[in-house]
């Protein structure tokens, strides 16, 4: 053969991955309890206050706050960005804007921030792991971002966002 081969599959490039995850899959009987206190919301507003309107803004507000839970997240992972999205929200981080790499037993915290702080909570972009994607997820992290395993960081506290 001539010298026109392949390259290895270390040049290949790499596949974006996808994956959706629902919490309320692990938990269904709490979507009932989300749903009672929407509800109970409502009711307040409704009838506490004699307002419709106001009952309608409580039952969206805890629809809203708990969308992650009932609804699920999707997220991807490319050559520019990590991204997620629940609802009509949306998160998303470049590649280059990531100064921190930490996970957990539930996830990566693709944070913007050098060090951790009290505004980290509200920045960055939380990826949870899917029903067996967590190499995957791994992988693909430390590919697109061209991350060392030295740079993820174990978060001590355990939780994710």
């Amino acid at each position: 053969m001539s010298g026109a081969e392949p390259e290895s599959n270390a040049n290949e490039k790499a596949e974006a991955i996808r994956w959706r995850v629902r919490l309320s899959d692990n938990a269904p009987q709490k979507t009932f309890v989300i749903l009672a206190v929407g509800l109970l919301a409502f009711l307040v507003g409704a009838i506490l206050f004699r307002n419709i309107v106001l009952g309608l803004v409580g039952f969206a507000i805890i629809f809203g706050s708990t969308a992650e839970f009932w609804l699920g997240s999707s997220f991807s992972i490319d050559e520019e960005r990590a991204t997620k999205r629940t609802g009509l929200s949306l998160s998303a981080i470049e590649w280059a804007d990531v100064k921190r790499v930490s996970r957990d037993a539930g996830g990566i915290k693709l944070s913007p921030l050098q060090q951790a702080g009290t505004m980290d909570a509200f920045r960055g972009v939380y990826l949870r792991y899917g029903k067996d994607n967590r190499e995957s997820i791994e992988r693909a992290v430390l590919t697109f971002g061209k991350f060392s395993d030295n740079d993820v960081v174990d978060r001590i506290d355990g939780g994710g966002d």
